[in-house]
């Protein structure tokens, strides 16, 4: 459940005081004439204690206990903060009343919190209920949103023009060079067996996903020669202890290749830099003069996984050079 005040929270709020007020309201002609400002004072003070209890018991003692799972703290604070409140009512509401009686005794306190916790408990109870069905509603989101991403994952790296290409050079390389058809096919195999062993995963070891970009950008430098040049840097000593969505990197690759005119005297310089703070995949621009056929589901799709896994963004910047910035996910012990 997210334990934060939003604006439904507030417009429930002021339904349910406005309703409150309506049924008290009905009690005004047990009131006599000289003391009716008392039911507008009574109307006041169920306002302020009631809404303080319940942000208190809501956004403060629920938010800390209940999703670590510590029901009895849960309930001891909750039940001692009702009874202080309930004292601090019964007094506040005797400086517009001659009560008599001693108001710190235990049946004095028992009434006390007895009837701050009428009011409290309805309101807090309407609110936890509008919480879990919005926390619900959440959790439906994220799931349909996954499913959406992990479809929109196959569509982009099972690529049957990707696959036709590459089947293409290993044509051309069994006759010219039979070794290098070899290795290339290997590559191509161990990079499809990666995409499908890995297809239900929603983060993987980086050191694995390395090894993937690798085998990726030898396919592309088969293909194209010079045209596409990578570099790798790497100042993280255990790189797995940090996570990645699977396919991250071959997405931002591909999507160089796709946009990016390439040759040996012009080559698209693309740097992988690897931190503690991000890993960082930066490439000069040379953008194909012809229509890419392109839908942009490569970095949207991205976006739309690492939503769901962090709460920072995808950085993309585009000037001289194209910067995509992916925010560290790292291993919890």
């Amino acid at each position: 459940m997210i334990f934060k005040l939003t604006k439904s929270d507030i417009k429930l709020a002021g339904i349910f005081f406005l309703i409150s007020i309506l049924i008290g309201s009905m009690d005004y002609a047990d009131y006599s004439e000289e003391k009716k400002y008392l039911l507008f004072i009574d109307h006041i003070n169920f306002i302020l204690f009631c809404s303080v209890s319940v942000y208190v018991l809501v956004f403060v003692i629920f938010a800390r206990y209940f999703p670590k799972g510590q029901f009895f703290k849960l309930f001891l604070y909750g039940v001692g903060f009702l009874f202080l409140m309930g004292i601090i009512e019964i007094q506040w509401q005797c400086l517009f009343r001659n009560c008599k009686g001693n108001l710190l005794s235990l049946s004095g306190i028992y009434y006390g919190f007895v009837m701050h916790i009428e009011g409290v408990g309805i309101f807090a109870t309407f609110l936890l209920g509008k919480k879990l069905y919005d926390a619900q509603l959440h959790v439906t989101q994220i799931e349909k949103e996954k499913k959406e991403s992990e479809l929109l994952l196959l569509k982009s790296q099972i690529d049957p023009h990707f696959l036709f290409n590459n089947l293409n050079t290993i044509d051309s390389l069994i006759d010219s060079d039979p070794k290098a058809a070899k290795i290339y096919l290997n590559k191509l195999s161990t990079l499809y067996r990666y995409l499908i062993s890995n297809k239900d995963f929603e983060v993987v070891p980086l050191e694995d996903e390395l090894e993937f970009a690798k085998n990726y950008m030898y396919l592309i430098e088969s293909r194209f020669g010079d045209a596409y040049l990578f570099e790798v840097k790497n100042e993280i000593k255990d790189t797995n202890d940090f996570l990645i969505p699977p396919g991250a990197l071959q997405t931002l690759l591909e999507n160089i290749v796709k946009h990016n005119h390439g040759n040996s005297s012009s080559p698209i310089k693309t740097n992988i830099n690897i931190t503690e703070d991000s890993i960082i995949v930066s490439n000069n621009i040379n953008a194909k003069k012809k229509f890419v056929d392109s839908t942009g589901i490569g970095l949207t799709n991205l976006k739309a996984r690492y939503k769901l896994l962090t709460d920072s963004d995808i950085e993309i910047q585009s000037n001289k050079n194209f910067i995509v910035k992916l925010p560290p996910l790292k291993q919890v012990a």
